[in-house]
């Protein structure tokens, strides 16, 4: 024990109070009393001991907290660790860049009264496949709302290679691309799970924004959101289940990939919205695989069918003589016979609300969910049948249904 009033006594009490004050209280307490460079280290490392100690007890205290019940799960523990100056995108770029191409069009554009003129556009593609596939938008191959013959394609060395567009979707906006690699060596891409996506995760976009003089450009974000429908996009299709993005997406970046940190792509880059900032979209690469699957083992795709006549709500309303409740969904006119909504107990009349685990708008929206299936895959099927919800099992098959003039609006 100290004596209360020794010097040694009161020399402790200052120092155990200093220990309860903030790093920038106890150096601001010591200025005046010292000088010189021992005291400013001596600051320093106090400094330093108490924020450590603060923060140590900050997050003793906060685990705590959580463990005494108070309706906050426990948080995983993540470990980051950064050895050099490589950060997460210069090593995605490192491993990603090679995989990315600069794709351009050119052609003539007839405009009537004024004549011909030379057109052209640009924009990027991802390397699916070694023997020359290239995976982009439909719109980076399309000029005046056609899709162009053949493309330029300039790969990771420089080279040019001829590209001819060999399956295109503006329904969903995809293309694609084949070139002859010539004895270039083309590096496939590693394509991730877009459907283990969370919010805040890293996203990267690569590719050549405005035009080539930006070629090979990286920007970093993040997963802004999940299952995005944005409705018709100019040169595309009606596209859903989108991944939102703040990486900086604009328009020769269309066609290139979105990674996660581990370099692995989940989703092409395809639309930003121009209204506002930080705001931009990729089509999630799990909703193309089976095409790209598909068309490098055969040359061609087909999507699944379900095998009905349908029409959206608000368009059946005007047409048919009936109540129809509520005002999205899949409105079901006739199904075909022997098709996999026949066999899986679907009826004329019925309401298709949600296929798997995404919601039917309207039938704009179907094209896009259906890719996402293959023959032999077994999906849940929701439907409104008057008032009572109804989920049935349909296995799609090799199957397509017959050709049929739309229901006009």
């Amino acid at each position: 024990m100290f004596d209360n009033n020794s010097e040694e006594y009161r020399n402790n009490e200052i120092e155990n109070r200093n220990y309860q004050r903030t790093p920038y209280e106890r150096d601001y307490d010591r200025r005046p009393k010292k000088s010189g460079k021992g005291v400013v280290i001596l600051a320093l490392v106090f400094s330093l001991i108490g924020g450590v100690i603060g923060s140590a007890i900050t997050n003793v205290l906060n685990m705590e907290n959580m463990s005494q019940g108070q309706g906050v799960d426990a948080p995983n523990t993540y470990t980051i660790s950064t050895k050099d100056e490589v950060n997460v995108a210069t090593a995605v770029a490192d491993k990603a860049l090679s995989s990315v191409v600069g794709i351009t069009t050119k052609g003539q554009i007839n405009y009537g009264f004024f004549g011909t003129v030379e057109a052209g556009g640009s924009g990027s593609g991802i390397v699916v496949d070694s023997k020359g596939y290239i995976l982009t938008n439909a719109h980076v191959v399309k000029l005046n709302g056609e899709v162009v013959k053949e493309c330029s394609v300039l790969i990771d060395d420089g080279t040019t290679l001829k590209g001819r567009p060999i399956w295109v979707d503006s329904g969903i906006d995809v293309a694609i691309v084949k070139v002859n690699p010539q004895g270039k060596k083309l590096v496939p891409a590693e394509l991730g799970d877009s459907s283990k996506l969370k919010l805040g995760q890293t996203a990267i976009a690569i590719g050549n924004p405005l035009d080539m003089a930006f070629q090979r450009s990286v920007s970093q974000g993040i997963v802004s959101g999940l299952d995005r429908y944005v409705g018709q996009v100019d040169g595309g299709g009606y596209m859903t289940g989108l991944i939102q993005t703040d990486a900086s997406i604009n328009a020769g970046n269309s066609g290139g990939p979105l990674l996660n940190e581990k370099g692995q792509v989940i989703g092409i880059n395809t639309v930003k919205v121009s209204s506002a900032e930080g705001i931009g979209f990729a089509i999630p690469i799990n909703s193309v695989k089976p095409i790209i699957k598909q068309v490098i083992e055969t040359g061609d795709y087909k999507s699944v069918s379900l095998g009905v006549l349908s029409a959206d709500i608000e368009a059946a309303k005007k047409y048919i003589s009936q109540d129809i409740e509520g005002d999205k969904g899949l409105f079901v006119i006739k199904v075909y016979e022997k098709s996999p909504a026949a066999k899986a107990g679907i009826e004329a009349g019925d309401i298709i609300t949600k296929i798997g685990d995404n919601q039917v708008n309207d039938t704009n929206e179907v094209k896009s969910i259906l890719y996402k299936y293959s023959a032999g895959d077994t999906v849940k099927v929701e439907v409104m049948r008057g008032k009572k919800k109804l989920e049935l099992d349909l296995k799609f098959e090799e199957y397509q249904a017959p050709v049929q003039d739309k229901l006009e609006d």
